[in-house]
């Protein structure tokens, strides 16, 4: 089948494996591939791998999409399973941004591989997509680990030819008790001295690994810049596993060439694990830009690979550059900006649209450092100020937050943004939270709109009272209606 796209490869591998449960928090670049699979929204990625456990636990295959950014979120179940175990197949596929164009930072999630300990395949094409993704249910049930596989926004929307498609028998195998057998220290043991033994001969006989031979220069690639360096007149080396890497096999790689190129997104994670050799380029050496990649980059640090570089001087992107979208400008909300702009308070915001309320001509929030944030920051200011929150966001993990402020006595003013849905990931229904603000602080309600003097009154009188309080402010985006 020509046209074959990555969106395709999951959508058929994940059918092919019968997997059950599927769960997913919406983000870029992961939220069409969610619908397609018609996962089931969680408010966060916690819940949805803690979901995914317990279906693992009892035998159903299970599948968790999430953002690189929630592989943040999700990272101390996903940690604590690699030596607990689990039941049948589950899989965690992680959309990184490079970029980013959707995400306050660009991670490189190949980095959780050492971190947990736990296998992380990274394809170059759809056709590798569909090998990858039965590969990691056969590797987690086979080791009783979750497995990581890596996508990113251009892997998703390439085309290429389809793989023959095959079922994958289903083992409904269960959590195994005698797990308990051993004690965490002996969990660790097993993991060191045996899973992961076994993860690395997995990694060096997979068929997921592709090298075509040409001459005496060589690129070891990961990911979608494998299909980058094909053609180029030079050997390829494309791995399947980005952690543990083929090591046996790249060091014969290195070992058969005069200089190797190391391309890969977004960080050098390989490149580094390798820059003991005197043969290795990329982006350490100032061969390659950090961040994505193009095809003319590889061409162009082939071209120089002789010489040592020092790389061409950083240009850093500005909002002109990237053509900033700010805040719409038929938003129900914007009287509320134009009012928290003028308050001589601090204000935190979180990564929904207040984001883009960070900048001219509302300039009304100074502080975003994640989801669900904004209260335990507001927590900590040295004065009363403002939590701008929207209400998936509160869901997501704002609620600590607040059970925090009023636990501590902490003297904060919640802003809820109340507009039914999860506007910046494509309007999904979020949950109504407003009974339980209303139990946990004092609660005033406004229905917009409103004249932004009339908010502005509102605010000022909440921030004159002492402890945690909330503004309930209700609209509805038009995008979503």
């Amino acid at each position: 089948m020509e046209g074959f796209t990555g969106l395709d490869a999951v959508r058929l591998a994940v059918r092919d494996a019968e997997v059950e449960v599927i769960t997913y928090v919406p983000g870029y670049p992961i939220t069409e591939l969610a619908d397609a699979l018609g996962a089931e929204i969680v408010v966060n990625e916690k819940v949805a791998l803690e979901m995914a456990l317990g279906a693992s636990a009892t035998g159903a295959r299970s599948l968790v999409v999430v953002k690189q950014m929630g592989m943040n979120v999700l990272a101390d179940p996903l940690v604590i399973s690699t030596t607990h175990t689990i039941g049948s197949g589950l899989v965690v596929i992680v959309g990184d941004d490079l970029g980013p164009k959707g995400s306050q930072s660009e991670m490189d999630s190949r980095f959780y591989g050492p971190l947990t300990g736990l296998p992380v395949l990274d394809p170059k094409d759809p056709a590798a997509l569909y090998g990858s993704i039965h590969e990691a249910y056969r590797l987690s049930e086979n080791l009783r680990i979750p497995v990581i596989v890596r996508i990113t926004h251009r892997l998703m929307s390439a085309k290429g030819q389809a793989p023959p498609l095959t079922p994958l028998n289903v083992t409904g195998q269960v959590f195994d008790r005698t797990a308990w057998d051993l004690t965490a220290r002996g969990r660790h043991q097993k993991l060191h001295l045996e899973v992961q033994h076994l993860a690395q001969e997995a990694s060096e006989v997979t068929h997921l690994n592709l090298l075509q031979t040409s001459g005496d220069v060589g690129i070891i690639a990961s990911g979608f810049p494998a299909a980058l360096g094909e053609g180029l007149g030079v050997s390829v080396l494309s791995l399947g596993y980005a952690h543990p890497m083929p090591l046996k096999l790249i060091r014969r790689f290195i070992d058969g060439h005069r200089l190797v190129l190391v391309a890969e997104e977004s960080d050098p994670f390989i490149e580094f694990q390798l820059k003991m050799s005197p043969k290795v380029r990329g982006k350490l050496t100032g061969h390659l830009p950090f961040g994505s990649l193009n095809r003319s980059d590889l061409v162009k640090a082939l071209s120089d690979l002789e010489n040592r570089t020092e790389g061409e001087p950083s240009v850093y992107e500005h909002v002109a550059n990237r053509g900033y979208k700010g805040i719409c400008d038929d938003c129900p909300f914007i009287p509320l900006y134009k009012a928290l702009g003028r308050l001589e308070v601090p204000v935190a915001g979180d990564a929904g649209c207040a984001i883009r309320a960070t900048r001219e001509p509302y300039s009304s929030v100074d502080v975003v450092y994640g989801l669900g944030s904004s209260i335990g920051v507001a927590s900590g200011f040295r004065k009363k100020g403002v939590a701008l929150i929207g209400d998936f966001a509160l869901a997501h993990t704002g609620l600590a937050g607040l059970v925090n402020a009023v636990w501590q006595r902490r003297s904060v003013l919640v802003v809820l943004l109340k507009n039914g849905v999860a506007a910046t990931t494509g309007g999904q229904e979020a949950p109504d939270l407003t009974c339980l603000l209303e139990a946990l602080v004092p609660t005033r309600s406004i229905r917009l709109p409103l004249s932004e003097d009339e908010i502005r009154c509102i605010l000022e009188e909440e921030l004159a009272r002492p402890g945690a309080s909330a503004v309930l402010a209700t609209g509805r985006c038009a995008r979503t209606v």
